[in-house]
């Protein structure tokens, strides 16, 4: 038993002494480091987003939960355009790797029944041509419509692949999950009058209407193209002035641009109107009584009138019953001091700045144009991005105080150290047979919507982790580097090149001999004269035996002399091992130990190519 156990020992007492080393310390640390900055870090960031952590609504409210996502801007040949390769290319796929793995996070953990983009998607989107423009720029006319293709189809993986996943439909919204990206910003259109046309019907072809009206969670979210109506009043970046409205020249010239949001802004109050009615005969199963109030006969003749002329009964609906909210991609004029409040990472306002192809905030003249046609007093509350830093106001020129928030840009390379996203609670339990009515004495509730910026991970942060522990990791190695010493090295060679690779009956035997002779001292029986009888060595036979059988074939002989002389000595103890395997490892264990120069690669090699292997294992399993 005791021959059995120590067989057993020898080798893993080799194995213990190769895995309990420097570089095995540093590869179990820098698994758990990459493991929390990868993994973690991100999980607990969204964690603490939960709804049901910040949410403060009655018990029986089953509210309609909305995810704002600002200002994504995939990284392209615009985004650093003097940047070398492959700094270039590692920027892509990072800032890709974390919109991707923190948008991902945030649909299988939060489920929102909407999720509205706020513009900005791509970053250079209004450089690339189409078959009938081209950038302004020289350096950047060689993209076109193929390179816009893969920008789209690298934001559809990016956003659309998490989006799909589990199931369409929720408490919130029975009729399904939505998704909407058509809110335009001025990097995918441009700005004002240097929108081009072709670039913004592409835009819309792929994306949906720029203007919009929809029902989301008992509210009417009003979707404004502000980009492209900032066309009417653009401020002059040389003079600092805006155009003066829709009567100036510049604002003439550029009227295909501006006119089709106005007229959409002027027909909004109708538009509402047709989604809140049609929202409250589908969802809320209303059904106007005044079709009923007809005679049969009436009826049968109204509906053999042909449609053009058919009366249509005027159905009074009151919008005030659904609040708005206006989703803009560029925020509403405010003063250059309006402080934005606690959570904004650079200065205390949003600066009135303009220059190529963008505007930091909207003029008065097109923000009053905007609240005049919305109804100041039915507005609830303001969404806009471009500035990508978190912004919160309440507008006191407007009636009711309209709160506006600028939500924070979701990607890490965007100028902010915490990229986050705009978490909107909504509950609004509508009474229908006030939001089918004309009494004009019906007040917009204001207490419906909660809001909480939700922060994603410091991904420069976590660099700056690395980088530290690279050097600890470097410091720890060449210490230790510094304390190899290669003679002691030699010596312990010496002596386990010495000892037999593997145990044998006699190292064994002289083990138990030591145990029980100990045994006999202290007053045991012993067998020892039987073990000597039988203490021949593993495999061997007596002396007086050992001579050559007469009945031996002759070919085992001419084997045995076949053999190099560089092998004869393996045989003792290689337990039947191949020859050409114990000839390596003997070479192997009589090489001199290593300097200390190639101590410190080989170490940092252990360490290195575990850790690089593992990460690489968690970026591909992303």
């Amino acid at each position: 038993m005791k021959s059995n156990a120590l067989l057993a020992q020898a080798p893993f007492s080799r194995i213990k002494s190769r895995l309990l080393t420097i570089s095995t310390a540093l590869v179990v640390f820098w698994v758990f480091l990459v493991l929390w900055g990868e993994r973690r870090t991100f999980e607990q960031s969204v964690s603490q987003c939960l709804w049901q952590q910040w949410e403060s609504w009655p018990a029986y409210a089953r509210p309609h939960h909305v995810l704002l996502v600002a200002d994504p801007q995939l990284v392209d040949p615009h985004t650093y355009p003097g940047r070398p390769w492959p700094l270039s290319s590692l920027t892509v796929l990072y800032t890709d790797l974390y919109l991707r793995r923190s948008y991902r996070l945030l649909q299988e953990n939060l489920r929102p029944d909407a999720t509205l983009f706020l513009g900005d998607l791509f970053d250079g989107g209004r450089e690339w041509g189409t078959t009938e423009s081209q950038s302004p720029e020289k350096r950047y006319r060689k993209y076109g419509t193929r390179f816009w293709l893969k920008e789209y189809v690298r934001f559809s993986k990016i956003f659309l692949r998490s989006w799909y996943k589990g199931s369409s439909v929720s408490t919130g919204e029975p009729t399904g999950r939505r998704l909407l990206a058509s809110l335009p910003g001025n990097h995918d259109l441009g700005f004002a009058a240097g929108i081009q046309m072709p670039v913004k019907e592409r835009f819309d072809a792929y994306f949906g209407p720029l203007n919009r009206v929809d029902i989301i969670g008992n509210h009417s979210f009003v979707h404004l193209d502000t980009v492209s109506l900032s066309a009417m009043d653009q401020v002059d970046p040389k003079t600092g002035s805006s155009g003066q409205g829709d009567g100036s020249a510049a604002a003439t010239a550029s009227s295909h641009i501006w006119k089709p949001v106005e007229e959409f802004l002027e027909s909004a109050k109708s538009v509402r109107a047709k989604a809140i009615q049609h929202t409250c005969e589908t969802r809320f199963d209303w059904r106007s009584s005044i079709p009923h109030t007809f005679d049969p006969e009436v009826r049968r003749a109204r509906d053999n009138f042909p449609q053009e002329h058919t009366p249509n009964p005027q159905t009074l609906v009151t919008s005030s019953q659904f609040p708005t909210i206006v989703l803009s991609h560029v925020p509403l004029y405010r003063s250059g001091e309006a402080n934005c409040g606690p959570m904004r990472e650079r200065g205390s306002a949003i600066p009135l700045q303009a220059g190529y192809q963008y505007q930091n905030v909207l003029t008065p003249l097109v923000s009053h144009d905007i609240v005049k046609h919305l109804t100041a007093e039915e507005i609830t509350m303001i969404y806009s991005g471009d500035d990508h830093d978190y912004c919160e106001i309440d507008h006191n020129e407007f009636t009711g105080r309209i709160k506006e928030i600028t939500v924070k840009s979701m990607s890490w390379a965007m100028g902010i150290r915490k990229p986050g996203v705009q978490l909107v609670s909504l509950w609004n339990p509508v009474d229908v047979s006030k939001a089918m009515s004309d009494d004009p004495n019906l007040s917009t509730p204001r207490d419906t919507v909660q809001n909480h910026m939700c922060l994603l991970p410091d991904q420069l942060s976590i660099f700056i982790r690395y980088l530290q522990v690279l050097g600890l990791t470097l410091f720890v190695l060449l210490a230790a580097a510094i304390r190899y010493n290669p003679s002691a090295a030699l010596a312990a060679a010496q002596h386990e090149k010495d000892e037999p690779l593997l145990p044998t009956t006699q190292s064994l035997h002289s083990h138990e001999s030591r145990s029980n002779s100990s045994c006999v001292q202290n007053g045991g029986t012993s067998h020892l004269s039987t073990r000597k009888q039988s203490s021949y060595g593993y495999g061997q036979i007596p002396a007086s035996s050992r001579t050559s059988s007469p009945s031996k074939p002759p070919y085992i002989d001419h084997a045995r002399n076949a053999v190099p002389l560089e092998h004869e000595d393996v045989g003792s103890d290689d337990w039947g091992m191949p020859r050409e395997i114990m000839a390596k490892i003997r070479r192997r264990r009589n090489q001199p130990p290593p300097t200390r120069l190639l101590y410190l690669r080989r170490e940092m090699w252990r360490t290195a190519w575990p850790v690089l292997v593992f990460y690489i294992w968690l970026l591909w399993n992303e």
